[in-house]
């Protein structure tokens, strides 16, 4: 049925044509032209009613044009201003239509570094004038001034619990360091329990050479590392 209409509209603007004024002709040429290109963008699909509004107004043109000898200009242009208009819309919507849409590309989603929780670094308290009789666990007299000391800290601190850490330098056999050190602990734990602080809020550990603070190398070095902690817990 399409097919037949347009075939009919083609041949009724043909047959008017030569009965019209060369600006009537061209005119109608012109309206031709334009519901074609309308054709073409496929307004058949993407406006039909626009594409039929066209040729309904250009056949009426034609029609009228060729029924009445006296034509009336203003109503002939009007009708094929309709056709024009109306086949430049539908040509705009086809348009508007096949334009293909922007590819939006996503934006890149920030790399995000984990967070690393790490465990606070526990209160360390150096116990710097504790001393221990050569390859021995036994308590100097000048280590209880230290440790007395220690004793009034602790017992003003209640609410917190130590670890006795005592470090050997790298002298001697590894594990005979790590059997001595945890002597040595044990007997600063025994001297803190027996002034006072409650044996629960205390415990003992050995470590050896395994952490040492200074160069086992030079006479310096290893008496820094012979040294008692207390570890905050």
């Amino acid at each position: 049925m399409k097919y037949i209409t347009v075939a009919t509209m083609a041949l009724t603007l043909g047959a008017c044509s030569a009965h019209l004024p060369s600006t009537q002709i061209s005119a109608l040429d012109e309206v031709r032209t334009a519901i074609q290109q309308a054709r073409d963008a496929g307004a058949e699909q993407c406006a039909p009613e626009e594409l039929a509004s066209a040729e309904a107004s250009s056949m009426q043109a034609a029609h009228e044009l060729s029924e009445n000898s006296a034509y009336d200009d203003e109503q002939a242009a009007m009708l094929i201003d309709d056709a024009l208009a109306a086949s430049q819309t539908a040509l705009e919507k086809c348009n508007k239509k096949a334009k293909p849409k922007p590819v939006i590309k996503p934006k890149p989603v920030p790399k995000v570094k984990p967070v690393v929780q790490t465990a606070p670094k526990p209160e360390v308290i150096e116990l710097s004038g504790v001393f221990f009789e050569n390859n021995s666990a036994k308590l100097t007299g000048a280590s209880t001034e230290t440790l007395n000391q220690v004793v009034v800290i602790l017992k003003k601190r209640k609410d917190i619990k130590v670890e006795v850490a005592a470090h050997t330098d790298s002298g001697g056999k590894a594990s005979y360091n790590a059997y001595l050190s945890g002597l040595r602990a044990e007997a600063v734990r025994n001297y803190l329990v027996e002034k006072g602080i409650a044996a629960n809020r205390l415990t003992a550990k050995g470590y050896g050479e395994a952490h040492p603070i200074a160069d086992n190398a030079t006479r310096e070095g290893r008496a820094k590392n012979r040294r008692v902690e207390l570890i905050v817990q």
